[in-house]
């Protein structure tokens, strides 16, 4: 008895651990989040491979896109990426806050190059 009720424990707090399995819609919604927030483009290689092991499902896919690419392109958060040393190659092209956003991204990689510069004098 003294076994059997610190494994029955075990099992319950395990079982409650367990994730219960994703859609293929809750699945392509957080693939699409995830790529928008890294800056990739909505069609890339990484998706191709990811298409052969999941049922693709696009309008997930997409919502899920276009969420991270609007908190990617804030233009409030530019200048942190220019300074990490992220280059902008048109990620946001076309977004009505564009300008916005390259003054701040270029601001933060001025200050990239110029601290790089100092730290070899």
């Amino acid at each position: 008895m003294k076994r059997i009720i610190p494994t029955l424990i075990f099992a319950l707090a395990l079982s409650a651990c367990s994730q219960t399995p994703k859609t293929a819609a809750e699945f392509w919604y957080g693939q699409g989040e995830r790529f928008g927030l890294h800056g990739y483009a909505m069609e890339n290689e990484s998706l191709e491979s990811v298409k052969e092991k999941v049922p693709f499902d696009e309008a997930a896919y997409r919502q899920g896109y276009l969420k991270g690419k609007a908190e990617y392109c804030d233009p409030f958060k530019a200048f942190e990426k220019g300074i990490r040393g992220t280059r902008y190659t048109g990620q946001c092209e076309g977004l009505p806050n564009e300008d916005m956003l390259k003054a701040e991204w270029q601001r933060g990689w001025d200050t990239f190059i110029g601290a790089d510069f100092y730290r070899f004098r």
